[in-house]
């Protein structure tokens, strides 16, 4: 097991809270700049199969609902390895749905990563301060429900694992949550504009359409590795959350952001490792009356989402990729939608 002491680790959470807290406490409005993602622990204490079994524990003994653990993918060549946990809270997703029911099922899975490169094995999430601001467009009367819902998952992280605390955010820094387009044409826009309906059905209920979807979903697709890991269950409002991943996908995903904007990882041998926590993708079911939609997020905007500091050019020399990913799994989900 991992040698740890949640006491004094617990303790050092909540000094770390306070001092990252005290900057942007009440000022969770346009204009205080937030990362995507948010490093927890540096250079933690076991291997990446202890780490993993201690956040998995210590996930659901604070209430989390454990949804999935899966490989994050690494680049090709990458002597590295990444590990990505999903996990669930049903009254932090019943607060999403009700501020928006036709946004928020793309927050409503936090993802931790767990990361390794020269340094060691790292942990972090993906920030709800910067992801819901984008998610919920810019509605500030949530951002106290965001700053808490991190701190929440920044204790439960420190309580089970051993390492040094940490409060770093990096991926792209914004000051607000509407995301523009790059260079005036590639992917943006208000979020609300970029969920894309996948197709529909009015054969089977809610429940029933979910199984086939994810059946056709676990059948890993050709190019990207696609395959489904969780199932969020969100019936009460009519919705369900499938989550979609793909070795290939992540690794080249990695490969493309590189470092991103931080120059200290620039020389690491697979910088794009820290960034594990953007994936699964989110397949949404929504049923309105006798009707179920599949809905995704555009493929090109959802990785600018999560990778946008890999850089224009990154962007314009990938435009083929999303169009790609958005194929295979379009393919996979019609396939669902057929009843049998």
């Amino acid at each position: 097991m991992i040698p740890r002491n949640k006491f004094w680790i617990f303790i050092i959470g909540i000094i770390i809270s306070i001092y990252s807290g005290s900057a942007r406490a009440g000022d969770t409005s346009e204009g205080q700049a937030y990362g995507v993602f948010e490093c927890v622990v540096e250079q933690a204490a076991g291997s990446l199969d202890e780490i993993t079994a201690s956040l998995e524990s210590g996930a659901v003994e604070a209430g989390w609902q454990l949804l999935a653990t899966t490989p994050g993918g690494v680049p090709k060549d990458c002597t590295y390895n990444s590990r990505v946990i999903c996990i669930f809270d049903s009254e932090y997703a019943a607060d999403l749905m009700k501020a928006n029911r036709t946004t928020g099922p793309f927050g409503v899975v936090d993802r931790i990563g767990i990361f390794e490169d020269e340094n060691g094995l790292h942990i972090a999430v993906v920030n709800p301060n910067s992801i819901n601001r984008t998610i919920l467009l810019d509605d500030t009367t949530f951002g106290e429900k965001s700053e808490a819902h991190l701190q929440a998952l920044r204790q439960m992280i420190l309580a089970s694992v051993t390492g040094t605390p940490s409060a770093k955010q990096y991926g792209q820094s914004r000051t607000e949550g509407y995301i523009g387009k790059t260079m005036g044409v590639v992917a943006g826009g208000k979020f609300s504009d970029m969920i894309k309906d996948k197709g529909s059905t009015e054969a089977g209920s809610l429940a029933e359409v979910a199984a086939r979807i994810k059946t056709e979903l676990g059948k890993t697709s050709k190019k990207w590795g696609l395959h489904s890991v969780y199932e969020a269950d969100l019936s009460e409002f009519g919705v369900i959350v499938l989550g979609t991943t793909g070795s290939k996908l992540c690794s080249k995903s990695f490969e493309i952001v590189g470092s991103g904007a931080d120059e200290s990882r620039k020389d690491f041998a697979c910088p794009g490792n820290a960034y594990v926590a953007a994936y699964p993708l989110e397949v949404v079911l929504f049923q309105d009356n006798d009707t179920i939609t599949v809905r995704m997020v555009e493929a090109m905007f959802r990785m600018k989402m999560y990778f946008e500091d890999a850089g224009k050019w990154a962007f314009m020399n990938n435009m083929k990729m999303p169009g790609s990913i958005d194929k295979e799994l379009k393919k996979q989900i019609k396939k669902g939608l057929k009843s049998n």
